[in-house]
């Protein structure tokens, strides 16, 4: 299959189109054809650093979309023919490539109504509005806790 590929860590510009192996999913996971895949700032950061689980050549991307074209043992809940969205494994080859091997665990169908370009914009982006979202909940947890101590010790000075 064709993938953009990193032969060494450096910067994204260094790409190029190879010829890899197409990938087969192991338990649990699904493989995609890929149509769309999102590119974020870790993919530059990976680029350019690398990970030292990578097999070389390196294919970044971390948010593909795309067709499910091949279930792994024990994938319960998802077909053959599925629109789906992942979040990538850091470590393993991402959705810059005709095939994308995804886990399940990190998967959701794309709505009809959304486009795999749209879809493939949302699991980094996405992600991390959550975790801020719950950042900030538990710091305003820990904001309301402190105010409360606060008070607590003010009162008891009198």
């Amino acid at each position: 299959m064709r993938a953009l590929t990193l032969a060494h860590t450096g910067e994204p510009e260094q790409m190029s189109i190879t010829e890899i192996p197409t990938p087969e999913p192991g338990p649990g996971q699904l493989r995609l054809s890929v149509t769309a895949c999102g590119l974020n700032p870790t993919d530059y950061q990976r680029a350019r650093h690398g990970v030292p689980d990578w097999q070389w050549p390196a294919v970044l991307g971390l948010d593909p979309a795309g067709v499910v074209d091949a279930v792994g043992e024990g994938v319960e809940g998802f077909a053959v023919g599925d629109r789906v969205v992942a979040v990538g494994d850091i470590r393993e080859r991402g959705g810059f490539a005709e095939h994308t091997v995804v886990d399940v665990d990190a998967a959701a169908r794309i709505p009809d109504e959304v486009s795999d370009v749209a879809a493939a914009a949302i699991p980094s982006g996405g992600l991390t509005a959550w975790e801020r979202q719950d950042l900030d909940r538990r710091f305003d947890r820990l904001s309301a806790q402190i105010r409360y101590e606060r008070r607590d010790y003010d009162n008891r000075r009198g």
